[in-house]
């Protein structure tokens, strides 16, 4: 794995998840580490959610019936306390608001997203410090986003209740929102979502990182992309790091949850313990399903599987 920047972390994905399945779906091949993949391939034991593996596919899965091209939005400016946040709208139907991985811009996932839901009205926003939205404030949290997701979700008129999709570290964001916004949520889509306990200063990842050593170029390489993300000064979207604490006390909901995950295990340097790392993220994942009464966990075993795992997990949720 080569080392990558603060928008694509060396220590959790080669890039989003959504992202990925646009390539899958365009036939691109992924070298390096698997995309949209993080250490965890395996089903967390001990929860009431059933697993699904999603089966091999070539080509994105379409609801029955012809599907109608999707309608492309205007790119509409939403100004919320002086601050402007980017947004678009394609398609009609029932509506779903994206809420993309860190550092990812509506640029990067509308147009795979379209072509998955085109029986949806798709919604996508760039936050502050990310696209064309303004720039971030000195300091934000997964409460504050979540405040800021429900503001577009007013703006753009969206019609309650929603579905949201969260793609990686989106889906903090978006599980703090249906936390704060029960009737408003249909139900929520997760992609590889960073779990709670995981990242952040006390998160496992940290504490199972051995110590830093600068004869080693891929651990020094981690460790300073974790340095990166948990100082707000640093990190684009000046996110706070006490925001992970936060994360771990979300209360349960009724809302239904599918949480989709790859079953490629990610490459680690030699010095890590790749087993630990990945155990931990799968207890991680243990804790996202819990945090609906209605959650269902779905392993997605390909690469190419990714838009037809997507695709079916957004007409599951329309239909909730």
């Amino acid at each position: 794995m080569t080392p990558t920047t603060d928008q694509s972390r060396h220590h959790l994905v080669h890039q989003g998840a959504v992202t990925a399945a646009a390539m899958a779906a365009l036939g691109i091949g992924l070298t390096g580490c698997s995309a949209g993949t993080h250490p965890g391939p395996s089903t967390p034991a001990s929860t009431a959610t059933s697993a699904v593996t999603a089966a091999p596919v070539t080509s994105i899965a379409a609801p029955t019936g012809t599907s109608p091209t999707p309608t492309p939005g205007e790119e509409r400016d939403i100004v919320l306390a002086d601050r402007h946040f980017r947004a678009r709208c394609d398609g009609s139907g029932p509506p779903v608001i994206a809420v993309a991985d860190y550092g990812r811009s509506m640029d990067d996932t509308g147009p795979v997203l379209s072509n998955l839901a085109p029986h949806a009205q798709v919604c996508l926003y760039d936050r502050l410090g990310v696209g064309r939205s303004d720039a971030a404030p000195h300091l934000q949290t997964f409460a504050s986003l979540a405040d800021d997701l429900d503001a577009v979700i007013s703006r753009l008129g969206l019609t309650r209740p929603v579905v949201v999709l969260g793609d990686e570290l989106g889906a903090p964001i978006a599980l703090t929102w249906a936390s704060r916004h029960e009737k408003d949520a249909r139900a929520v889509v997760l992609i590889m979502p960073a779990p709670p306990g995981f990242m952040g200063p006390r998160g496992s990842l940290a504490r199972l990182l051995p110590p830093r050593d600068p004869g080693d170029l891929d651990l020094t390489n981690i460790w300073r992309e974790q340095d990166r993300f948990n100082d707000p000064a640093l990190n684009r979207e000046s996110l706070d790091p006490r925001s992970w604490d936060g994360y771990l006390q979300l209360p349960r909901t009724s809302t239904p949850l599918y949480d989709l995950v790859g079953a490629t295990p990610m490459s680690w340097p030699a010095s890590v313990d790749a087993k630990k790392v990945s155990q931990a993220w799968q207890q991680g994942q243990a804790r996202v399903l819990r945090m609906s009464n209605s959650s269902e966990l779905v392993t997605v075993a390909r690469e190419n599987d990714w838009p037809a795992a997507i695709s079916k997990a957004l007409q599951r949720a329309f239909q909730s």
